[in-house]
């Protein structure tokens, strides 16, 4: 039976929110394949994903302007979304910007994240912006007849908030919510808080503390939604992710792993910030030090905005080990890749897994979408090969209960096609008439 899952995206036209959109349009109308798709791989492909035609977009922005602006923006600076492509799918982005709100801005410590003119008015306070977002989600579901809706955060870099007493506890966030002692509330928060207790799922693609704080956690789990963050896993991580477990594998001590990244697009305008940058440099260093064991080793993180350098992102890294009779050596990889072109992929695929999650009745974090994540929740596990394993085990159950679930059904059907044939039925009363 077809269904139609709404896809509500936080930082809709940012360049991942852009790609994300304009991405899935190209490949309806068959402008691209389905490269970068890891839930079109043979392992996921058959897991009854919602289908990409069947994929709604709205979501919530804080800068003014239109998606079809956006795109011919993002392709002008770096070619990625041609004037070919953004023409051909125009409609599509018009639609999906019909749908697009006011976003919020709540809590931040500098004007990287403030609203464009008009782009949105500012709430009266936390509580006022938590019913503001559930009223948008609500009616965005309503109206275009959703099933579900999953809600994608993708909104810039925030400051990592510290030690804030309102997000100790559900409790603790309902009462200063209540009191008005909300300032230090980041939006993130106020989103992922919104989006759980109005009983839709949330995904966190961003270093945001949102989906991991104890009012979220909680609220989640009395509302039976699933959730999943932090940080999504494109670049340079992702690589960190896979060699790491290589020198441990072979008992090779790593002495030093410093790692230089430059980016120019809006995303690295924000790490400019020190409370943004030092948020990011967090996840990206801690990924790697989950999995070397020798705490000594000397990993550094370093993020350079490069204005020219627009959304093409390039990451250097110098990795000097040690080996058998103290033999020391060095390894290096460069890395460039289209920052938004990486990210938007996984955060369509994120949509549709979480979807089937969801369906499967699955609640809280969701360690089997940890490969997509720099720091993923309540996961220990951090190789990307260790990572991939549970997503794909995780897809192995969910084919067995759809296997399980068929031959219910089959046995179900069969039973009632028995008790309404006659012959069935007339052997039945013969049996009991001469008493077997």
């Amino acid at each position: 039976m077809s269904r139609k899952v709404g896809a509500w995206i936080l930082g809709a036209r940012g360049n991942v929110g852009t790609c994300v959109i304009a991405g899935v349009a190209a490949i309806q109308r068959g402008l691209t394949d389905l490269t970068g798709l890891v839930s079109e791989t043979r392992e996921l492909r058959d897991l009854d994903l919602v289908p990409l035609s069947d994929l709604v977009f709205g979501g919530h922005e804080v800068r003014s302007g239109t998606l079809v602006e956006a795109a011919r923006d993002f392709g002008a600076r770096n070619g990625v979304l041609s004037k070919e492509l953004i023409d051909t799918v125009q409609d599509d982005l018009v639609r999906a910007d019909a749908a697009i709100r006011p976003g919020v801005v709540w809590g931040a410590d500098d004007d990287v994240h403030a609203p464009t003119a008009d782009a949105t008015t500012a709430p009266a306070s936390a509580a006022a912006a938590i019913e503001r977002i559930q009223a948008d989600l609500q009616a965005f579901r309503t109206d275009h007849g959703l099933d579900d809706v999953v809600v994608l955060n993708l909104i810039s870099t925030e400051a990592h908030p510290g030690d804030v007493a309102s997000l100790a506890s559900l409790e603790a966030f309902q009462a200063a919510l209540a009191s008005g002692e909300d300032a230090e509330i980041p939006s993130s928060v106020l989103y992922a808080y919104a989006a759980v207790e109005a009983g839709f799922p949330f995904v966190d693609f961003t270093p945001a503390v949102a989906a991991g704080t104890a009012p979220v956690r909680e609220m989640a789990r009395r509302r039976g939604v699933p959730h999943m963050g932090r940080d999504g896993k494109t670049g340079e991580t992702l690589v960190k992710t896979v060699l790491a477990p290589m020198f441990v594998a072979r008992h090779l001590r790593v002495l030093s792993w410093q790692g230089v990244n430059m980016l120019g697009n809006r995303d690295g305008a924000v790490l400019r910030g020190a409370g943004a940058l030092a948020s990011k440099v967090r996840d990206k260093d801690e990924a790697l030090r989950r999995i070397l064991p020798d705490d000594d080793a000397d990993s550094r993180v370093h993020i350079d905005y490069v204005p020219s350098l627009e959304d093409w992102k390039q990451a250097y890294d110098f990795i000097h080990f040690q080996g058998f009779l103290g033999a020391r050596m060095q390894m290096h990889f460069l890395w460039q890749g289209c920052d938004s072109a990486l990210a938007a992929p996984l955060a369509i695929d994120l949509v549709r897994l979480v979807d089937v999650a969801r369906r499967r009745g699955e609640t809280g974090t969701l360690p089997q979408l940890a490969c997509f994540f720099k720091t993923p929740l309540d996961v220990e596990q951090q190789g990307f090969s260790e990572q991939l394993d549970l997503l794909h085990r995780w897809a192995v159950d969910v084919r067995a209960d759809a296997v399980r679930a068929e031959s219910v059904a089959q046995d179900d059907g069969h039973a009632s096609a028995a008790s309404r044939c006659p012959a069935v039925d007339e052997r039945v009363s013969a049996r009991v008439d001469s008493g077997t």
